[in-house]
């Protein structure tokens, strides 16, 4: 990723695949292009969080949004609230996006739950084995996988999915690779 100055208005891209991350920031000036529904997500993510909540609640499953588009502005407010409240300013930076580098400033990432059990025991609630087995059917994918952290610079995110299309999410789920970095070969 060579792009600099104002090159940091438009995301890093890899085979038509947007990648927000520390080390591929953007700028203060990029959102969502198409911003739609209540959570600011991408036109398409949305239609297919709208299609995946659905197939969940006809399974008996609630998923519920906890976070889904997050502004520059926004972001830079979760980080410097985790630099001042974290234990230390390691284990904020570990667990927590500077202002450019969160896939919510795309609006294609997402932080979802069944409003009841938040962070790591989400993973084992009906909600997340459910998301787990399926997101990829909508298009999703868990984006921050457990034990890859040294490919995704992100610890284990049991809640952080990832809208990347149909066809990249079966990709990621067909070739095994568990990470979108690994899928792109990024």
């Amino acid at each position: 990723d060579t792009r600099k100055g104002s090159q940091l208005n438009q995301p890093y891209q890899v085979d038509g695949v947007i990648v927000v991350s520390k080390a591929h920031p953007v700028s203060a000036r990029y959102g969502p292009p198409d911003p739609a529904g209540p959570y600011g997500l991408n036109a398409d993510a949305n239609r297919a969080l709208a299609k995946m909540t659905a197939a969940a609640k006809k399974a008996g499953v609630k998923i519920v949004v906890r976070s889904g588009y997050r502004s520059y502005a926004t972001q830079k407010q979760v980080y410097n609230n985790a630099l001042r409240n974290y234990p230390s300013v390691a284990s904020a930076k570990r667990y927590n996006a500077p202002p450019g580098a969160s896939e919510h400033q795309t609006g294609l990432g997402m932080d979802l739950w069944d409003g009841v059990t938040w962070s790591l025991p989400m993973a084992n609630t009906a909600t997340g084995k459910w998301l787990h087995k399926h997101c990829h059917e909508y298009g999703f994918i868990l984006r921050y996988p457990s034990d890859q952290a040294k490919i995704t610079g992100i610890p284990y995110e049991p809640w952080h999915f990832r809208y990347v299309g149909v066809d990249a999410a079966k990709g990621v789920v067909s070739t095994r690779t568990e990470t979108l970095e690994e899928y792109l070969k990024e």
